[in-house]
């Protein structure tokens, strides 16, 4: 599957949340989502934002890292609800290929506090490994802070993603506090048969 054709993958699909309300995943659309996605981030908590990657408080590290993506690279997902507001994002993030790490995809999901505890954040990790698949990707590997996302590792274990290692007190909180981080792997095996 082309980077750039995702399409074949059924976007956009419907979701129907535990609350029986429906969101749609689809690509981020860099053109008409800029808005959407800066209003996303807002809504996730300040206490809760030092354990992204990026700074997404500030709308010109959102511009640049998040929007002026290269699909080769970053394949952004969201979650869009029936008020057209973003309420999820997932992100499967490439290396180079060919090379040693081009069979691998890296995951980062993020929630509205809103929807949580609605199995948005499961769905996306599904459409992740789906979207992984398709790729051809062999391995996925996503990180999280143990004792502040312990929700997203029983998901991820839910899903087949097992505790690859742990990094002892390798994150900080800003008022200087350690937090171990959890990499945890799912390997994705060829030849899946259809049933």
């Amino acid at each position: 599957m082309e980077a750039t054709n995702l399409s074949k993958h059924g976007y956009p699909r419907p979701m129907v949340l535990k609350s029986g309300q429906e969101v749609w995943l689809r690509p981020l659309d860099p053109a008409t989502d800029e808005a959407r996605l800066i209003e996303f981030f807002a809504r996730v908590p300040e206490k809760e934002r030092w354990y992204l990657e990026n700074d997404v408080a500030d709308p010109d590290i959102v511009r640049h890292y998040l929007l002026h993506y290269r699909p080769q690279r970053m394949l952004p997902i969201v979650a869009i609800d029936e008020a057209d507001n973003i309420v999820g994002k997932a992100t499967l993030n490439r290396y180079p290929s060919p090379g040693a790490r081009g069979h691998i995809g890296r995951l980062r999901v993020v929630v509205d506090p809103g929807y949580r505890n609605q199995r948005l954040g499961t769905y996306l990790l599904l459409d992740m490994i789906q979207l992984a698949v398709n790729l051809g990707l062999r391995i996925l590997l996503t990180e999280f802070i143990k004792g502040v996302e312990d929700q997203g590792i029983r998901a991820a274990r839910r899903l087949d993603f097992f505790e690859q290692a742990v990094l002892p007190e390798f994150a900080k909180d800003p008022r200087g506090n350690s937090y171990d981080i959890v990499l945890m792997v799912k390997r994705i095996h060829r030849g899946y048969d259809d049933y």
